[in-house]
């Protein structure tokens, strides 16, 4: 089985690295790879990346220079999960799509952050499991699963349990996209999943070290994405 994760930088680093959750996510892995999965994992750039893209734009920094500034954080976190997978990981992250390709077929874990400008590390992780054709594409974010309005705003918001990906590209697929921004999912992402109808599986970090049973179809507290045609 293929699977691509993407860890939200609100995951492995909110505001500082979160060295529990790092080791959590590498034991998932690693417990994956004893399975027999092939893994592609990408990493998001969270607390960290937005403060130095804060800092930047206040510097009258461009919008491409902040998004570099966000892919060097994002790879940042990824050599830090890399640290703790040790040798069942690329030694080093990488930095294309073709490259995490290649990595899964030398048996690597590859570990990824941004790639190119304008490109979120959301978008880099559908375009990863596009390319791997990897069976499902799993998120794991501080917020878990998806729901009807953003849960830390709105009391009222409620989870939805089982999304379409053509509702997922409805809900999701107009967002205005900006340097380190913050959603459960980019526009470009959701209209990807949507276009290659992926599964995919929207988690809280609570579940991280369920991956594997959750993988094999135990019950979850997420969001699923079914694939479907229009």
């Amino acid at each position: 089985m293929m699977v691509t994760i993407c860890f939200g930088g609100s995951v492995l680093a909110p505001e500082e690295p979160n060295v529990s959750l790092v080791k959590e996510a590498a034991r998932a892995i690693r417990v994956l790879k004893s399975e027999r999965y092939n893994v592609l994992v990408v990493t998001g750039g969270g607390g960290t990346a937005r403060k130095y893209m804060g800092a930047a734009k206040i510097l009258g920094t461009s919008g491409i220079y902040l998004d570099k500034i966000g892919i060097d954080v994002s790879r940042l976190n990824a050599r830090m999960l890399i640290s703790a997978l040790g040798n069942v990981a690329e030694p080093d992250p990488v930095t294309t799509v073709e490259a995490a390709v290649r990595a899964v077929l030398k048996n690597k874990v590859p570990v990824m952050g941004g790639t190119n400008p304008g490109q979120t590390t959301d978008t880099v992780a559908a375009m990863v499991a596009k390319a791997s054709r990897s069976d499902v594409l799993v998120f794991f974010s501080d917020v878990d699963g998806i729901y009807t309005a953003d849960p830390k705003r709105d009391p009222l918001a409620k989870k939805i349990e089982r999304m379409t990906t053509v509702e997922l590209a409805n809900k999701f697929g107009r967002v205005k996209t900006e340097p380190g921004m913050k959603t459960i999912i980019d526009p470009v992402a959701a209209q990807l999943i949507e276009r290659s109808k992926m599964k995919a599986l929207f988690l809280g970090v609570e579940e991280m070290g369920r991956l594997p049973e959750i993988l094999k179809g135990a019950n979850h507290n997420g969001t699923t994405i079914i694939p479907v045609s229009e």
